[in-house]
């Protein structure tokens, strides 16, 4: 199968991206993280996200590397877009005792609810966060691969939780895919567009009613 060039060459970096998974935030990028209580929070002032809020994933965005904390003090961090060289934890340098700890990242922009406009930077190195993370890469690839121009997952942020033994009930992040929509025009720089494709009746000259997607209850 023929592969159009932007997903073809989107393919070969989120693949090769995915082979060593074990971006530091700039611009107006808000960092997003799930708080211990299992909220989503962003920012500064840690706003939590509305819960019907939406968001637009560019696959592009994709990061893989290695952070480094320390008692809650970021030391240092390596991080590279799918398609850039990737980080090895060979090449990194050695901070004893402090270790790497390998990191996955995402930019996501909201397109629906309170964080409309919103852009944001998920990066995580949890147990949790990567297995999220892990599994959407998948999806992304796999629509790639079938040559599906619509990689572009619009997620709902959702969490779990299970009872930990030591530590008491654990929040894990869950990234619902809502629906998928094309790639941006590499050409025009736009963003992923949220709205699906509107189907012309072929008899009939009364227009055809769509749903966008179904909404979750407040």
């Amino acid at each position: 199968m023929n592969l159009p060039t932007v997903i073809s060459n989107t393919l070969a970096n989120l693949q090769k991206a995915q082979q060593v998974t074990p971006v530091s935030s700039g611009g107006d990028f808000q960092y997003l993280k799930m708080s211990k209580s299992g909220d989503w929070v962003y920012g500064s002032e840690e706003t939590e996200v509305n819960g019907n809020s939406a968001f637009v994933i560019d696959p592009n965005s994709y990061a893989q590397g290695f952070v480094a904390w320390d008692e809650g003090e970021l030391i240092d961090e390596k991080m590279a877009l799918a398609g850039q060289t990737p980080v090895l934890q060979a090449d990194l340098p050695d901070i004893s005792p402090v270790r790497w700890d390998a990191q996955v990242a995402f930019a996501l922009k909201g397109i629906e609810g309170a964080e409309e406009g919103v852009q944001m930077l998920y990066k995580t190195s949890s147990k949790g966060g990567k297995d999220a993370i892990a599994k959407l890469l998948s999806e992304i690839i796999e629509r790639a691969k079938a040559g599906n121009s619509e990689i572009c997952p619009v997620v709902i942020l959702d969490k779990s939780s299970y009872k930990h033994k030591k530590y008491g009930k654990i929040f894990t992040p869950i990234l619902t895919v809502d629906e998928w929509v094309d790639l941006p025009d590499p050409e025009k720089g736009s963003d992923p567009d949220p709205e699906p494709k509107k189907v012309e009746p072929v008899v009939e000259k009364e227009p055809v009613k769509t749903t966008r997607r179904k909404r979750r209850a407040a």
